[in-house]
């Protein structure tokens, strides 16, 4: 009589079903990418489809030169060899320099398939997602591998980065779709800023004994924005994901590309427009030139509760040390002066003050303290705002910031050159707000198009 181990054995093959799952799923990927490398050779060998590459070919400078054997890679990660043809960029026209020239060569067929350092497209939607949201590309890479996608860390890192510059040539064209142009859109704009270690080589000549000159882990503030839809409530839009974007230049940069972004909203037929940040150098300076050349009528301008709260604790305790409130005040004091910023009675606190400190130097201290920071009282209407329907707080750029740059960006032991760092930034935020897969398909398909355009127009010429 046969054991039940022995019948399970007798039909799958094994005992073990983790096993026999793994190899009927390699069979079948091994068989699918079989019949895919089939349908590419035959695309790239077709007459009409060679006719196209030479005329994009005239069009972009390339010449075709022959055909080449060189292996690409599929969803699997595994490496195919196929015959492409080859083009052969025209040299510059001043020679006199001799420079090394990158992507000499191009294989415009296979940019044409969406193939990107010779890498599938599908194995792009998947390798680059994953290296943002691992905590580095060396477990990234591992967990590649745990899933049968061979690639190791630092071709991920290459084909990242590449494929990320890719993307960022349009960004705002790339991330923006077609629900952000509906009317009646509520919007929140939200500014802040993180850290970052740069990695900066030290200059001049090595230490005895020393292998390398070193470099330098200088902190730094990269800046991140993002742009909600709130509903009648204040209360954000969940069927909606934010945008977010940032960048690690000053903050002129962050307010070119912010003005980028929003000018390919429709804020003519929006019902309304709030900015709202923190009390950070520079920022308000810069909104308030953005808001005002806007419709006044829907545009509101809010500083953060949270902050603003956070900064009247030290107008209460220049009020404690000047005498002007006793200790068992402190408490009561403090839940007045909170009332009075949450009805956005500002001259108030500044009334409060004069009555409370007789002494000029002391009062003059805390009057220009709250000067500086709540000089302009509109942005303080609290009560006021949240009536209408009107966000007080900066949290999804607090949670944007934590998500984008915290657990990633500014990871124990990680230092970064700027430029990977931005490029990082940008993967994080669309692929944390689900929108890397569009982003990456409508770069692909414009390359497409521009083959088109390209094709079309010599054409036209040739007529």
């Amino acid at each position: 009589m046969t054991s039940p181990i022995d019948e399970i054995r007798s039909i799958i093959g094994t005992d073990d079903f983790a096993e026999f799952e793994r190899e009927i799923i390699e069979e079948h990927i091994m068989t699918a990418e079989e019949k895919i490398i089939s349908k590419i050779q035959e695309v790239l060998r077709n007459a009409a489809f060679m006719n196209l590459l030479r005329g994009v070919g005239q069009c972009v400078a390339c010449r075709f030169i022959g055909w080449r054997k060189i292996k690409i890679r599929l969803s699997s990660g595994r490496r195919y060899e196929v015959q492409s043809p080859v083009f052969l960029r025209a040299k510059p026209k001043d020679r006199r320099r001799r420079r090394y020239r990158k992507d000499v060569t191009r294989h415009l067929g296979l940019e044409y398939l969406g193939f990107h350092c010779k890498c599938s497209p599908e194995l792009l939607h998947r390798s680059v997602q994953l290296a943002a949201l691992c905590p580095s590309f060396e477990t990234a890479s591992m967990v590649l591998d745990d899933l049968g996608i061979k690639m190791d860390q630092r071709l991920l890192r290459h084909v990242c980065y590449e494929v990320v510059d890719m993307t960022m040539e349009n960004r705002c064209d790339n991330v923006i779709d077609k629900s952000w142009e509906q009317k009646g859109l509520r919007l929140l704009v939200c500014i802040d800023g993180g850290r970052l270690r740069h990695r900066q080589t030290r200059r001049g000549r090595k230490k005895k004994g020393a292998k390398r000159c070193g470099y330098s882990t200088d902190w730094m503030e990269p800046r991140l924005f993002s742009i909600s839809c709130v509903d009648e409530k204040g209360k954000i839009d969940r069927k909606r994901p934010p945008i977010y974007d940032g960048t690690v230049e000053n903050m002129d940069r962050v307010f070119e590309l912010l003005t980028k972004y929003l000018e390919r909203i429709n804020l003519k037929d929006a019902a309304s427009i709030t900015f709202c940040a923190d009390g950070g150098n520079g920022i308000w300076e810069r909104i308030d030139p953005l808001a005002k050349s806007l419709d006044s009528s829907t545009v509101h301008r809010v500083l953060d509760y949270t902050h603003a709260k956070q900064n009247l604790a030290p107008i209460v305790d220049l009020l404690h040390q000047g005498r002007g409130i006793w200790d068992y005040e402190y408490e009561q004091v403090t839940t007045q002066v909170k009332e009075l910023l949450w009805q956005g009675r500002i001259k108030d606190i500044e009334l409060l003050i004069s009555e409370r400190l007789h002494r000029k130097r002391q009062k003059r201290k805390a009057l220009k303290k709250l000067n500086d920071y709540f000089g302009d009282h509109e942005k303080f209407q609290y009560q006021k705002y949240q009536s209408m329907g009107i966000p007080i707080g900066s949290g999804t750029i607090e949670s944007a910031i934590r998500r984008v740059i915290n657990l990633r960006i500014k990871a124990p032991g990680q230092f970064w050159i700027l430029e990977n760092a931005e490029k990082m930034i940008f993967l994080r935020s669309q692929v944390l707000t689900g929108r890397w897969h569009s982003v990456l398909d409508k770069t692909l398909s414009r390359r497409r198009y521009n083959f088109y355009e390209n094709h079309l127009k010599l054409q036209k010429m040739i007529a």
